[in-house]
C-alpha cells in the first residue's frame, strides 16, 4: 500500500491495529504519524494514550507489553517504534501477537530503508494491518501531491506551477511544501497560485537546481550541455561571482563527502538538507577528491580574474568549464 492510498482510508475512519511504515522519505512518514495522532488521540488527553520509542533499544516482548497496555484515556493507544531491532523481527512472541495484535492499540513500526517482504513479520503485518511504503515522489508524481496539498488549503495549483514547485524543492517532499507555503501565503487568500509568483519567490532556489544540473553535466563530461546551464544562469542576471560561489560550494561539498565518515549520515556532517546530501553523495562519483580539488583551484582563478578584471564573465566561466571537464578525463 502506499502513502496516500493509506491516507485515504485513515481518514475514511478506518486504522489499522498494526502499521509498518518502510522507505526513505521521512516527511511522509511524520505526516502519516501525525496524521494518525490527530484521528486516535484527543487533544484534551494530552499524551498519556501515546508513546514513541527508539526500536533498537527495545525487546520483543518488551513491544508486546506495550502494545498490550490498555488505553488511560482515549478509546486506542498509539504505540510507535522506530527502527525495530533485527531480533524483534524474529522473536516468535512478537510473531504471534501480530497474528492477533490488541484491538485497542495501534502499534507503528518506522523502518528508515527498505525491508525484507519475505520477512514472516511482514507477512503477518500485511494481514492483519497494513504495510506502508513511504519513498519519494518524483517529477508528475510529486507535481500531482503538490496540487492535492494546494486543493486541501482551498487553492487552485495549476500543473505547470506545480511541476515548478516540484523542481524548486529538488525531489525532497519537506522542500517542496514548503516552497508551495510561501506561494499560499503570498498569494493572500485561497485562489490560483501562478507560475509566475512562484517564480518570483524562489529564483534562488531555481538558480540552485540549475547549478546541480551543471555540476552534474561537468561531472558527466558533458560540456555543451554545462555551457548551456552556465549561459541560462546568465541570462536569469545571476551574478558571475555568486556563480563561482554556488559551483565552489558544491565541489567543495563533493570533495568533503570524499574525506571519510558516515555515508548514512552526510547530511548532517555536510550541514546541508537530506535532498542535498542525496545530490552530492551522487555527483562525488563523477568526481573523485583529487579533480574535486584542481576544480575548486580553477574556481579560485576565475574569482580573482574576475574581481582583478581580468576578462569577460562568459568566456572565463566556460573556459573553466572546459578546464574542469579535461581534468575528470585524466
Amino acid at each position: 500500500m502506499d502513502w496516500q492510498a493509506m491516507v485515504e482510508e485513515v481518514e475514511q475512519g478506518y486504522i489499522a491495529p498494526v502499521y509498518l511504515f518502510y522507505g526513505s522519505e521521512g516527511y511522509l512518514k511524520e505526516r502519516a504519524l501525525k496524521i494518525l495522532k490527530k484521528k486516535l488521540i484527543p487533544p484534551e488527553t494530552g499524551d498519556f494514550d501515546y508513546q514513541e520509542l527508539d526500536g533498537r533499544e527495545l525487546t520483543g516482548a518488551e513491544v508486546i507489553m506495550l502494545a498490550a497496555t490498555l488505553p488511560a484515556m482515549a478509546e486506542r493507544r498509539l504505540v510507535v517504534i522506530k527502527d525495530p531491532a533485527g531480533e524483534i523481527w524474529q522473536d516468535e512472541d512478537f510473531l504471534k501477537y501480530l497474528t492477533k495484535p490488541e484491538p485497542a492499540t495501534c502499534l507503528v513500526l518506522v523502518v528508515n530503508g527498505s525491508i525484507d517482504k519475505r520477512l514472516k513479520a511482514v507477512k503477518e503485518i500485511n494481514s492483519t494491518g497494513r504495510v506502508v511504503e513511504c519513498s519519494p515522489l518524483q517529477g508528475e508524481d510529486l507535481a500531482a501531491w503538490l496540487i492535492k496539498e494546494a486543493r486541501q488549503e482551498g487553492y487552485n495549483l495549476p500543473p505547470a506551477t506545480a511541476l515548478i514547485l516540484a523542481r524548486a524543492g529538488g525531489g525532497d517532499l519537506r522542500q517542496a511544501r514548503n516552497e508551495l507555503d510561501k506561494a499560499m501565503a503570498y498569494t493572500g487568500k485561497p485562489g490560483t497560485i501562478t507560475p509566475a509568483t512562484v517564480q518570483a519567490l524562489i529564483p534562488e532556489i531555481e538558480a540552485e537546481n540549475t547549478i546541480f544540473q551543471l555540476v552534474d553535466a561537468l561531472g558527466n563530461r558533458k560540456p555543451e550541455l554545462a555551457i548551456g546551464f552556465l549561459r541560462q544562469l546568465l541570462e536569469r542576471g545571476e551574478a558571475p561571482l555568486g556563480i563561482v560561489a554556488m559551483l565552489a560550494r558544491q565541489l567543495r561539498l563533493i570533495y568533503r563527502a570524499h574525506l571519510g565518515g558516515d555515508k548514512r549520515n552526510l547530511a548532517a556532517r555536510l550541514g546541508v538538507k537530506p535532498f542535498v546530501a542525496r545530490k552530492v553523495a551522487a555527483q562525488a562519483r563523477n568526481f573523485s577528491l583529487p579533480v574535486a580539488g584542481q576544480a575548486l583551484e580553477e574556481l579560485l582563478k576565475v574569482d580573482t580574474a574576475l574581481k582583478t578584471g581580468q576578462g569577460e564573465a562568459g568566456p572565463l566561466l566556460e573556459q573553466a568549464i572546459w578546464t574542469i571537464i579535461a581534468m575528470g578525463e585524466h
